[in-house]
Formats: structure tokens, sequence, C-alpha cells
């Protein structure tokens, strides 16, 4: 029997109206402990903590290096160890996870226009025990609960320009599943392609035109040029000049920007425009949801049979918000945006996905026509995990409670907002909470659960120093039955770690 891919068709609105008022979450706070300052300007990009050994691995897309850390004690966290992964030329480290049990962690290498690879290596020595080829442009890895399983996410997102055809190019993105031995070898690796997706329901594209800004070399140099003159008339102008075509559709660079944002327009879903981003397995290990950012959509992977089953169209968060960069805020203007979520993950007895949703499109307008969506709902978005139905999202609260705290980014206003960016999930006297970073806000958001309809941001953390921190990876750990939080800054070269409090309400109340 053909395997057949179904879509389930977006919800744009849950129905909220419907829904029970939320029970007392009691009154929880975020509190900074500690900073760990990893001596480089930048480049942490993602933590995982192994919670048995309370030991943290932490990357360094710059350096191509990977830290060890002691988070035993919260408020001094210590690095054990810094493995360098002696990377060649062009390849960068996108991310890494420690194994839950074993004395190991993962780490992907995305090697460019080649494909990258996943390599297991040991966290007290950092050798090398086992690497596999997957597929092109690793961004994330995960492990199921249990360890059997890491899950690599392949975006795919590097293009290339042939001159003589004026053609753009792209690899396809991919999702690898691999199979661990009790040592932690390698045992078995596939590849799973991803469906073509034309003309399937459920998948948008806005009337008004989307696009995806990438770092191309259109001129074949081996340079990423901030700025070229595209028409050759001598001149750097803020135009937009015809480069070529992407699967018979128009291709732009402003010379301004250069090789560094050339517009990709999303006008078509081929294999080679879904880009997976990050992947969230549940407990039990039979089902994975890979955010799609750029088509705003989650794939669902049956793990048994290790084929790519559904689509899920995550649809558009509709909500207030300040929409104009004027120099003053106020949350009064429509906004209809969709999700587009980087980060993804799965409540403790599986039954939802949360995501993060940041938005990664730009129009092709500088101003959308009233009710065309824009790109990141702003939102941190709840799903029922067996169909994909929307259940609530957090609306515009992330980015008010930004605002009552003084980090609101108001430049980004007219852009993506604070841009909640990666999520992460846990439970708190049992009631599932997420807790999520807010890349442009530079802070952490404490989401209650408590009602899936009815997400309430509850509590905001602000990440130390005056500038730009930019949270990227993030996770949850208990000491002593204590909760905290991990964020690695990647334009801040620091982890942050945060511990969660419960208030006790005031006595005279």
């Amino acid at each position: 029997m053909s395997h057949i891919i179904k879509l389930i068709p977006v919800l744009w609105l849950a129905g909220c109206a419907l829904a029970p008022v939320p029970p007392a979450t009691g009154n929880w706070v975020i509190e900074p402990v500690s900073l760990y300052d990893s001596g480089h300007d930048k480049g942490t990009e993602i933590v995982s903590v192994q919670q048995s050994t309370l030991r943290a691995v932490l990357s360094n897309f710059a350096t191509g290096e990977v830290d060890v850390l002691d988070v035993s004690q919260p408020q001094h966290l210590q690095r054990k160890a810094r493995f360098n992964l002696k990377l060649s030329k062009g390849e960068e480290l996108t991310s890494v996870a420690f194994h839950p049990v074993l004395d190991l962690f993962a780490a992907v290498i995305d090697v460019g226009n080649r494909p990258g690879r996943l390599e297991i290596r040991s966290a007290t020595t950092g050798v090398l025990i086992d690497r596999i080829v997957v597929g092109f442009g690793p961004d994330s890895v995960v492990f199921s609960e249990d360890g059997k399983l890491a899950m690599i996410a392949n975006e795919g997102e590097d293009f290339l320009f042939e001159p003589s055809s004026k053609q753009f190019f792209s690899p396809e993105g991919s999702i690898s599943t691999v199979r661990l031995s009790q040592s932690g070898h390698i045992v078995s690796h596939k590849n799973l392609e991803l469906a073509n997706a034309i003309n399937y329901e459920g998948f948008i594209v806005s009337k008004g035109g989307r696009f995806m800004e990438r770092e191309i070399d259109w001129n074949g140099d081996g340079i990423i040029s901030k700025n070229m003159d595209f028409d050759g008339n001598g001149k750097i102008d803020k135009k937009k000049v015809l480069l070529g075509y992407f699967e018979g559709q128009d291709v732009y660079g402003t010379e301004t920007k250069g090789e560094q944002k050339i517009l990709i327009p999303i006008k078509t879903h081929s294999p080679a425009l879904l880009e997976p981003e990050y992947i969230a397995i549940s407990p039990d290990a039979k089902k994975a949801y890979v955010t799609l950012q750029e088509d705003d959509a989650v794939a669902v992977v049956d793990l048994i049979s290790e084929q790519v089953i559904s689509y899920y169209g995550l649809g558009a968060s509709q909500h207030k918000t300040d929409a104009r960069y004027d120099g003053w805020v106020k949350f009064e203007q429509s906004m209809t945006g969709l999700r587009e979520p980087d980060g993804i993950t799965t409540v403790a007895n599986g039954r939802y996905f949360v995501t993060a949703d940041e938005g990664d499109t730009d129009s092709d307008t500088s101003t959308p026509a009233e009710g065309q969506p824009v790109s990141g709902g702003r939102s941190v978005s709840v799903f029922d995990a067996a169909t994909g139905v929307l259940l609530g999202d957090t609306g515009n609260q992330l980015d008010e409670l930004a605002f009552a705290n003084k980090v609101y980014p108001e430049r980004r206003s007219n852009k993506k907002g604070s841009e909640p960016e990666m999520v992460v999930s846990f439970d708190l006297d049992g009631v599932p909470f997420v807790a999520v970073g807010m890349e442009r806000a530079g802070s952490v958001g404490l989401i209650s659960l408590a009602d899936p309809f009815h997400p309430t941001v509850i509590a905001l953390g602000k990440i130390g120093g005056d500038e730009g921190k930019s949270p990227e990876g993030i996770t949850h750990f208990t000491v002593d039955g204590e909760h905290y939080l991990l964020t690695a800054n990647e334009m801040s070269g620091t982890v942050e770690c945060f511990k969660i409090i419960r208030k006790e309400p005031d006595a005279q109340n």
C-alpha cells in the first residue's frame, strides 16, 4: 500500500471563548542567580543539560568549541572542560545535545553545500566516539528521553547561483533518525525526505508575497559581501536589482545589503523550500514534531515506521500589537501574524506540542495591506498533538510584559517584536509550564499551561548586561527539588542561570 501524506487544514483561531477560566497557578517569579562568561564576545548558542549528573554542554558557533559546565551549584556555574572540535574552513558547529544517560554528547556540523555530519563525543575527554554523514545544513540535534534515538533537523538553507543560466538552487531539507546502541555507538541511520507540498491545502502563501533573506555568494568570489554594485553602474544604491530566478520566480538583491540578504521568494512549496528547524520527540518516542519555519508548518514523523506521515499548517495569531516604530509604544494595531515557529516542545504527557512563534520571512512590501499576514505570531501557541488543532496562544502577552519590564524592543515593533525563539517545557507542582527565550527583548518568559486554551504569561526574567544578549538555546533542570533555567546568549558569549521561585502571597491579603 502506498504511503500517503496527509495535511491537516489550518485553523486560524482557537475556540477560546468555549474554554473554562484558567485555574490559579500560583505566583511564580524568575530570578537570575548567576552568569557564566565563556570568555568570547559571542557564539554561545545552544545549551543542553544532563539531569542525572547536573552537567551541561554549550556550543559556540563562532569558535567551534563545546564547553562542559557543572550546574550542580546554580549560583556558581563552573566550566569543567572545553573541547575544540577542530573544524575545517567553512564548517560550523550548529547544535549540541547531552545524552540523557551516557557520558556522551552529540554535535552537528554544517559543512556548507555538502551534507553535514553528526559527531558523538565523550563528555569527559571530548574524544570522538562515532560519526556519520547526515543531510544538508544540519541545524539542531535532540535525543529521545531514553537516549536510544537521536534526531537531526537538516535545514538545507544554503543557496547556490549558476551565472550562465541565472538560476538559484538549494539542496533539499531532510530529517535524520539515528539509532544508538547501549554504549552510544551508531547502529543505524536514515534520512527522511519531505514531501513536495505544492498545492497542499493548509500551507500559506500570502497574496502580497513573502521572501527569505539568504546569504549567497552571487559573484562566486568566495566572500559574502555586505554591499555590492549588482547592476554594474559604478554606484551602490538602496535599490532592488533582479539577480536571477528560483523555480521560475524572480530573485532580487538590494545593493546596500549586498550578498548578505538576497531575497528568495516563497511562492512555491517544493522540497527545496521545506527547511526543518527544530524537533520535539514525544515522551514515548513514537512520534516527533518538526518545525518548518518558513512554511508556517510542522511535519509529523512516525518513529516506528520512520516516515513523515502528515503536516500541520499552523495558521496565524490575531491580536493587538504595536506595529509602528515611531517612538511610541501603543498596543493598538490589529495584527495577523503567521506563526512561523522556531522552537517546539511537547508537554510531559505528550498531549500537546507548544511552539515559539518567532517568524523568519518578510513581505515584499514595507507596508502590508490591511489583513495581509505578516511574519511571526509574537506568541507562544499550544496545539493538540494528535490532530494539529490550535488550542490557544498567548496573543500579545509577551510583548506587553516585556514593555512593563522596560525591555520591549520598540525599534522592532514594525518587524517581529520581542521574537520568541526557543521553548522548553516542565511541570511546577503538577501544572504544565513552558519557558521561552525572547531574542530581541533579552529576557525569558514563564507561561502557565494550566488551561491550554488560555496560555498565560505570568513572569519575566531579564538577562544581565547592557548590550544585546539574544538568548537562543534554553533548557530546564532541577537541583534538590528547585527549578532552574539556562539560556545561551549568542551575542554576548554568556549563559544566564535563572531560578523559578514561588512568591508567597502578601500576608496582608
